[in-house]
């Protein structure tokens, strides 16, 4: 008898399922989220990664897709070297196949994968909460790659509400980006993202592909000594191909949630989505500074503070590893605490190249996952 399951590489043609599949994967709590690729999966890919294999699990009786799961590689720095590495995600599955053979048999298929593009290194996220994921998949069951656990990303949800004074970096000035700043700018960031393990190496010509999907040069803020580039970042809206909806509200959230808005309305706190609605947030991307300076990126992230509340989003994400001195700035602003694990994940022959990286800090450019 046929198996019911089917594993293969999706193609452009299972964009609808891939998309359906998204957004019937919530992730649950008092706020239950679904996390989007609207209106086609694959421009998130690009985002991700410059090349993505997308594994898919069929079920032959529906033709539904049950399962999936990306393999993604990109350029990131190891060791101060560009080097190419392998990003694991969108790791999904209805319940009720969950606990069938489906998983072993997808990390099969990413074996053969790996066997014919072999990386020493690939990384994955895995947010708090997500208990079932940890323990299915960093147990070393047979078959499967090492998960090998590398500390917290904090990624808090910082609100856009109440008005903060402007920071001041003594001899910097904080201005946006123009056209003819980029060659300078990616020049600064290859040099300062170097001194952090896995951050993301680009191009100036990256500008306007997909891995930089609708961030323009004005997107950009930037921190000078004179005619100097010592700090960026960039606020990166990414609605137009990646969103986050509230499904539902429970327990006392949707209870206090009609009070709460009545309050944001006499007051400068953003309403609560309603159900169904996607939630306005801008991603803080490509963070660097001269020598990792925490001063400097606190005024650079006040302004982006300043000038986004403005506006009609309600939240900036920022991604920062907990050893990371820069995240301590992240502390000065109201937030929805989140984050999840790093996981350097590898085959038992590639465990020499992992052991050997140094202590640098980690960067994981959560706009980019």
């Amino acid at each position: 008898m046929p198996a019911r399951y089917r594993i293969s590489i999706a193609s452009r043609s299972d964009d609808a399922e891939l998309r359906r599949r998204k957004a019937n994967d919530e992730m649950s709590g008092d706020m239950a989220l679904s996390f989007r690729r609207e209106p086609d999966y694959f421009l998130g890919c690009g985002v991700q990664g410059r090349h993505s294999q997308i594994i898919k699990a069929v079920d032959n009786k529906s033709g539904h897709i049950v399962g999936l799961g990306a393999r993604h590689t990109k350029m990131l720095f190891i060791n101060g070297v560009a080097t190419k590495v392998g990003y694991l995600s969108d790791l999904r599955a209805d319940p009720d196949v969950r606990k069938r053979t489906l998983v072993a048999r997808g990390y099969a298929l990413l074996r053969d994968l790996h066997d014919k593009d072999p990386i020493p290194l690939y990384f994955s996220v895995i947010l708090d909460g997500n208990d079932d994921a940890v323990s299915n998949i960093t147990t070393a069951r047979a078959g499967l790659p090492v998960y090998e656990r590398r500390g917290r990303i904090a990624t808090p949800a910082i609100h856009l509400d109440r008005n903060k004074p402007q920071l001041r970096c003594d001899g910097v000035s904080i201005r946006p980006g123009t056209p003819s700043d980029m060659p300078q700018v990616f020049s600064f960031l290859k040099r300062e993202l170097a001194n952090k393990q896995m951050a993301p190496c680009y191009d100036i010509e990256d500008l306007g592909s997909p891995g930089l999907l609708g961030l323009e040069p004005e997107n950009f803020y930037l921190a000078c000594r004179g005619e100097q580039v010592v700090g960026c970042v960039a606020a990166w809206d990414q609605s137009g191909f990646r969103q986050t909806h509230v499904e539902r509200y429970s327990g006392g959230l949707r209870i206090a949630r009609p009070f709460y808005n009545a309050a944001a309305h006499i007051s400068s706190m953003k309403p609560l989505p309603k159900p169904g609605d996607k939630i306005p947030y801008l991603y803080l991307s490509l963070i660097a500074t001269e020598d990792n300076r925490i001063d400097i990126f606190a005024a650079l992230l006040r302004t982006v503070y300043r000038d986004q509340r403005r506006n009609n989003f309600h939240f900036i994400i920022a991604g920062l590893h907990e050893d990371d001195p820069l995240s301590q700035a992240l502390d000065d602003y109201r937030s929805i605490d989140a984050g999840g694990s790093l996981y350097l994940i590898y085959y038992p022959e590639d465990a020499r190249f992992v052991s050997q990286l140094d202590q640098r800090p980690f960067y994981v450019d959560m706009a980019t996952v």
